[in-house]
């Protein structure tokens, strides 16, 4: 683990506008591209500030913006948010987007597999990934 700094401050006001398919399909493609052992050193750090605030991003909000989203994006898009929550600032607890993302999953009939469930154990300490708290 590395430390770096974080400033509160420098979060936007209205984290939701950050939503963008653009930026979706951008943090889709470190994971398909198996860029996320990399992830701290490819973010520079006026983007490491701005894009933590997609960590605090309302639940329905995320819902709203994946909905038209892929079951494999939708799975590219936990896998980057699992890894991404061991940035300084961007812990999220029970608002990481990796839960909504999954209930969507689950909505659509698709399960999260063993492998993938074991993977974000050994990548993530947040107790409440992958479905939040009970």
């Amino acid at each position: 683990m590395s430390l770096g700094t974080w400033d509160p401050k420098a979060h936007p006001t209205g984290n939701t506008s950050l939503l963008q398919p653009t930026l979706l399909r951008q943090l889709i493609e470190y994971d398909k591209e198996d860029q996320l052992a990399q992830l701290e050193r490819l973010l520079d750090e006026a983007d490491k500030q701005r894009l933590a605030g997609l960590m605090h991003v309302d639940h329905k909000e995320w819902r709203d913006a994946a909905v038209s989203l892929s079951e494999e994006d939708l799975l590219h898009l936990i896998r980057f948010f699992a890894v991404a929550e061991n940035l300084p600032g961007w812990e999220a607890g029970a608002d990481s987007p990796v839960i909504p993302l999954a209930k969507m999953l689950r909505q659509r009939g698709e399960r999260l597999d063993k492998p993938l469930l074991q993977w974000l154990r050994t990548v993530n300490d947040n107790r409440y990934l992958p479905y939040g708290p009970l």
